[in-house]
């Protein structure tokens, strides 16, 4: 598998796509902002993503934005410059396109769908934040969440509990990092369940 960088023109605003000849499908990530994609839920989608033999795009912007610009134009902007990236990409005929965001990923990720002409992205939204919830009530994704998670209370869970567009896999009492506090094995458990997840999407 060969990689090669996809540059913005911002430089803190890049994808590294890992690639083969004969895959069929593209598999993007957008990580959050303390959560990259050598951290555990990202690490292993990728490696799921691989092992399905899909090209996967990581892409970088931690040095761009930060939680103060959630909301804000540079959001905008960002997701503005990935779309720019991704359009480079589509000229292989992928069968299928996965967005998986993760916390402020989840975000972007939805902000750079509405900026594309691709009507078959299908989406995993890990830990999402508030601003993400158009996103989610607005197309067919899956939404991954603990019932602790401090940036997605219990009322927004409760929202995409009525729309029969989203599939729901919540962990109880798990954290925003999909953890839960003093107890390794069961978060080993709570990883094991989103892998599978992810290597059942990503066929």
């Amino acid at each position: 598998m060969n990689s090669k960088i996809f540059q913005s023109k911002y430089k803190e605003v890049f994808g590294t796509l890992y690639a083969s000849e004969d895959s069929k499908a593209l598999v993007i990530i957008f990580p959050g902002i303390n959560y990259d994609h050598n951290k555990p839920l990202l690490y292993y989608a990728k490696k799921a993503a691989v092992q399905n033999n899909n090209d996967v795009l990581c892409i970088s912007y931690k040095d761009k934005i930060s939680w103060e610009d959630i909301g804000k134009a540079s959001t905008e902007d960002v997701a503005s410059e990935i779309a720019y990236i991704i359009e480079k990409l589509i000229n292989k005929n992928y069968k299928s396109i996965y967005f998986l965001g993760k916390s402020i990923g989840t975000q972007i990720a939805g902000l750079t769908a509405s900026k594309l002409n691709i009507h078959n992205i299908e989406f995993i939204y890990l830990t999402p934040i508030e601003q993400t919830l158009k996103y989610i009530i607005d197309r067919k994704c899956t939404v991954v969440v603990g019932t602790k998670d401090e940036f997605f209370k219990s009322n927004y869970i409760n929202t995409i509990k009525e729309h029969k567009n989203v599939s729901l896999m919540l962990f109880e009492g798990a954290n925003h990092s999909l953890e839960i506090k003093n107890d390794v094995i069961k978060n080993l458990r709570i990883l094991e369940n989103v892998v599978k997840l992810y290597v059942d999407f990503f066929k």
